[in-house]
């Protein structure tokens, strides 16, 4: 018994725990209590707890806890998708939730792989097993209340693109070299070569000179070849903006969010491929109409009103 008082002080090291406020969400009476008893020998005194996602809504709108202990499975509102829309409050500003960074602990009796994985994409801190102990519990708040995190509206982005890069992939994808030569990088090679071969000694000692002309000439077809790479990018960013435009025209107000939110990576993703990568630039705009394509034949377009 002293071994796990030495370990849970330890581990409350770094925690004010009388200064501290926790919110229990959970709705069976005796799960509750049982964490409350534990987290009030361990030092814990400003606890309250709510039996469902809207209750706990009301708590955090009120008094601000400074963590969340929350069980998965909540009656209505699922503790996951309470997560969610914790999360989710940094990106689209909810009343009832004033800080989207609240450290959150997942108590449930789930261990598989999949559903810690589910929890951590959905942006809990911590995850517990029941039945836990004493030392597990309080691990986790420790963590959670100590450790710098990824921010909350950053980590909710990252996991955005994560999930639409399964959905569509190819899209999405970092560009990878194709092994075609280029005319910019071929051009940049050949004035790096006529510069670096100026004041070599030739094997009669005398230095080699530069070749004017030819690096003029290297120059133009280098200015040339970045105007139509550049012209060509702007082709490709009208094609990608069209291609949403002609999206939103056909389904209106039943357009898939995630489909105009690809439309938007592509747009930004179009300005990030080098100049000399005009095959990953065009793969996108070739992707977002496929990806149309496909949603024209699966979703029924917006009926046209008729003209009285």
């Amino acid at each position: 018994m002293n071994m796990l008082h030495s370990q849970t002080q330890r581990l409350l090291r770094k925690v004010n725990c009388t200064a501290v406020s926790l919110l229990i969400v959970e709705d069976n009476d005796a799960s509750r209590r049982l964490v409350v008893e534990l987290l009030r020998a361990a030092g814990f005194t400003s606890l309250s707890f709510a039996r469902n996602a809207e209750e706990a809504l009301e708590h955090l709108q009120n008094q601000a806890p400074d963590l969340m202990l929350l069980d998965w499975n909540l009656p209505g509102m699922s503790g996951l998708e309470l997560v969610t829309l914790i999360r989710g409050a940094a990106l689209k500003p909810d009343g009832r939730i004033p800080d989207p960074a609240l450290p959150i602990v997942m108590l449930t009796a789930r261990q598989r792989a999949d559903d810690v994985t589910r929890a951590r994409d959905a942006g809990i801190n911590e995850f517990v097993v029941k039945p836990f102990s004493t030392t597990s519990l309080l691990r986790a708040i420790s963590s959670a209340l100590t450790q710098k995190r990824q921010p909350v509206a950053e980590a909710v982005v990252s996991e955005r693109r994560r999930r639409k890069a399964q959905l569509f992939p190819g899209l999405l994808r970092r560009p990878e070299s194709n092994g075609k030569p280029n005319p910019i990088d071929t051009g940049l090679n050949t004035l790096r070569g006529l510069i670096s071969h100026a004041g070599q000694k030739t094997a009669h000692k005398t230095a080699k000179k530069t070749d004017v002309e030819a690096v003029n000439q290297t120059v133009l077809d280098l200015m040339q070849s970045h105007a139509e790479a550049h012209t060509f990018r702007l082709r490709l960013v009208e094609l990608a903006a069209q291609s949403l435009n002609d999206y939103m025209r056909l389904f209106g107000d039943h357009a898939d969010p995630e489909v105009v939110d690809v439309h938007l990576d592509a747009l930004i993703r179009l300005n990030e491929v080098p100049y000399a990568h005009p095959d990953d630039a065009q793969d996108i705009v070739r992707h977002l109409k496929v990806l149309v394509t496909k949603r024209k034949t699966t979703r029924k377009a917006v009926p046209k009103k008729v003209a009285q």
